[in-house]
């Protein structure tokens, strides 16, 4: 995210090379970014960032069950604590970290806010809490996790318990509970709504996509629809680049 002002990375869980590769797609340069936020501490979000800020003066910002529980964060210096609901400032840019329910030490969710604009991330949680609903709305831009098809996945290859862990409260959002807070919760005020962290075994783009521009056609007042755009993210590049 950047504001003009002030670039952040929020989450890296890939190598130097593949960074440099979407960096270049999206028309960014490494020292462009002020700073790097973690959601959480599993390796898929994580395992990037000790590399990355070697020999770099860019801060890492976490909660202290984030730094416990990943390889490597331990030995990032320059790095700040992160405590949900308790705003930081960079240049000008604000971030709330907010809690979500997820089988990591301490996750969060962020709100970031500048210029009058805001905007909220919250990927890897199991269940759409009352905080995390307060959070996502009255918001600009959202970036929520749409990760799986529950059909798919009953029938799809994991393993029974690895699919009772996706399934549970500190599991991955679905597409249908998306679409439950499409229909009931959302307050209808984000312009443009990114579906992500989508499953490559247990999800199809175009389900996702179908279910979440369903739930909005739903809503009794149709304008909605029409001002919200929905898209998709990439695990392999750079999703589409937006301006609010």
């Amino acid at each position: 995210m950047s504001t003009g002002e002030t670039c952040v990375l929020i989450d890296l869980g890939f190598g130097p090379r593949s960074l440099a590769r979407r960096l270049r797609e999206a028309n960014l340069a490494e020292t462009h970014i002020d700073a790097v936020l973690l959601t959480h501490g599993h390796l898929d979000h994580s395992i990037g960032v000790p590399s990355f800020v070697r020999n770099k003066k860019i801060p890492v910002y976490m909660s202290q069950g984030t730094r416990k529980e990943a390889t490597g964060l331990q030995e990032i210096e320059n790095w700040q604590s992160l405590v949900s609901e308790t705003s930081v400032h960079i240049k000008d840019l604000e971030i709330e970290p907010f809690p979500i329910s997820h089988d990591a030490l301490q996750p969060m969710g962020f709100r970031l806010s500048a210029g009058g604009k805001c905007g909220a991330v919250a990927t890897d949680l199991g269940e759409l809490s009352p905080t995390v609903k307060s959070k996502i709305n009255d918001c600009d831009w959202l970036v929520l996790e749409s990760n799986h098809d529950e059909n798919l996945l009953r029938i799809g290859p994991y393993p029974w318990k690895l699919k009772q862990r996706v399934l549970s409260r500190l599991g991955h959002l679905s597409n249908r509970m998306i679409a439950d807070f499409l229909r009931k919760d959302y307050d209808g005020r984000t312009a443009h709504l990114f579906l992500a962290h989508l499953s490559r075994q247990n999800n199809e783009p175009e389900i996702a996509l179908e279910s979440a521009r369903k739930a909005l056609g739903n809503r009794s007042r149709q304008s909605l629809f029409d001002s919200c755009q929905v898209h998709l993210t990439y695990q392999g590049h750079p999703s589409e680049m937006i301006s609010v």
